[in-house]
């Protein structure tokens, strides 16, 4: 499945070019400053402090300079090993439980909120934060792990020095821990918080901190909202806006609504415009939160490594959407969607289990599971033309968007004139001649 899934992107990947957008912020400081210059600027930086990260793409930068194959292979396999991850994870015992990974590894993959771990980025921290939170998970729940708890402590330090995310690593071993997980001692979750502590040693005696809490344009009701308008509106309650958009990063997940703050589908409802695929989207969703649901009668006929799964789903779902508290993105939601498919495989399963004992059972939960392959199959295939438009918008951006971006107001360096001459001799496809039905059951990444 991970193969897989990692060679269809690849055909998406081809044509894809650095964002002019993020260009700077990726390569210009791993390109202007010596080692010991990164060194110091990364843990001496303020409000978001990710040392790590720069580091990671100061070394990119002098393994593979701005060579493009170098960071897409990166990307694809970080992604693979996120499915992987997942695979040994929940791990499945016979058929049906073998069907229910297929379906939850495919929600993963087709969630808008996963769509950030195919972002063409170096030192991709979303996913290599991803990547650390299962491998700790994977730890955790691995019995031969319990006499090498101390590895549990490079795993968080790692995870909080590349991305603010990195917090849940402790809070899933300790619920892992709670859970009575197999791989995971007292001395394992004292690692991880022992590492907590270092990290604010760290950040507090030689970060440079900036202002806990500061407005970021954000999405609203139906539209975005301006940092003015944020900082207008929440200035007297700023806790009412933390609580907006963690309750925006778990609907989200659950019902595919809102997207980035914003309530799109009720707004499309009022206009009488609701698009095919938005329709698709929270129909989908909600029938699998349903199934998700059913967990709350279940919960007595789960086994030990259910209950043990279902509580790092949770950890994910809960933590990752408190993160979001300062603003709202789809990307936010990245480890919430994780945890969403973890509970998924975990329902799906033991209701399935719970239906077979009569024979209108086993058809009901066939015919349930083979509803959900279908619909995550559908939002997969989208994720493949999401992917495939971003080639197109990227290439928009060194052409069309380019001064409007301030393409012509930046440094003319030689970096920039390379990127830009490297977008327009590869040259992406022009997708808004793409079939009429694409654009009506995927919710396209490039307008018509």
């Amino acid at each position: 499945m991970a193969s897989y899934s990692s060679s269809a992107l690849a055909i998406a990947y081809g044509p894809q070019q650095w964002p002019l957008v993020d260009l700077y912020g990726f390569f210009n400081q791993a390109q202007t400053l010596d080692w010991s210059r990164t060194l110091v600027d990364a843990f001496g930086r303020g409000r978001e402090y990710r040392p790590l990260h720069v580091l990671l793409v100061k070394l990119l930068y002098d393994i593979g300079g701005v060579h493009l194959w170098f960071y897409k292979t990166l990307v694809l396999l970080e992604f693979m090993a996120i499915l992987t991850l997942l695979l040994w994870i929940l791990r499945p015992t016979d058929r049906r439980r073998s069907v229910s990974v297929v379906v939850a590894l495919g929600c993963v993959a087709g969630l808008h909120s996963s769509q950030i771990l195919l972002g063409l980025l170096p030192g991709h921290s979303y996913a290599l934060v991803t990547v650390l939170v299962l491998t700790a998970a994977a730890l955790a729940l691995e019995p031969r792990m319990n006499k090498a708890g101390w590895w549990f402590f490079p795993v968080t330090l790692a995870a909080l020095l590349l991305l603010e995310l990195g917090i849940l690593v402790p809070a899933v071993v300790t619920a892992l821990w709670l859970a009575r997980a197999p791989g995971v001692s007292r001395t394992g979750v004292g690692a991880t918080w022992t590492a907590v502590a270092l990290y604010a040693v760290i950040r507090l005696s030689i970060g440079n901190q900036g202002d806990a809490f500061q407005w970021v344009e954000s999405g609203l009701g139906f539209e975005d909202a301006s940092q003015g308008e944020l900082g207008e509106t929440f200035a007297n309650a700023p806790y009412l806006f933390a609580i907006y958009n963690l309750v925006a990063s778990t609907l989200t997940v659950l019902f595919s609504e809102p997207r980035a703050g914003k309530y799109k589908f009720v707004e499309s409802l009022l206009h009488g415009n609701t698009p095919a695929w938005l329709w698709f989207h929270v129909i989908s969703s909600t029938l699998t939160t349903l199934v998700v649901a059913s967990l709350v009668v279940l919960r007595k006929h789960c086994s030990s490594r259910d209950v043990q799964l279902v509580a790092f789903g949770l950890t994910l779902m809960a933590g990752g959407s408190a993160l979001g508290f300062l603003y709202t993105r789809d990307r936010i939601a990245v480890l919430v969607g994780i945890g969403y498919a973890i509970l998924l495989c975990v329902a799906l399963a033991v209701l399935w289990e719970r239906l077979a004992r009569q024979h209108w059972g086993r058809m009901l939960g066939a015919a349930m599971a083979v509803v959900l392959a279908c619909a995550w199959t559908v939002r997969d295939v989208e994720t493949w033309f999401r992917v495939r438009d971003t080639a197109w918008e990227t290439y928009v951006e060194w052409t069309d968007r380019y001064e409007g971006l301030g393409g012509l107001s930046r440094p003319q360096t030689p970096l920039l004139l390379q990127f830009r001459s490297a977008a327009l001799f590869y040259a992406s496809d022009d997708h808004r001649d793409d079939p009429d039905w694409t654009y009506t059951i995927f919710e396209r990444g490039t307008a018509r």
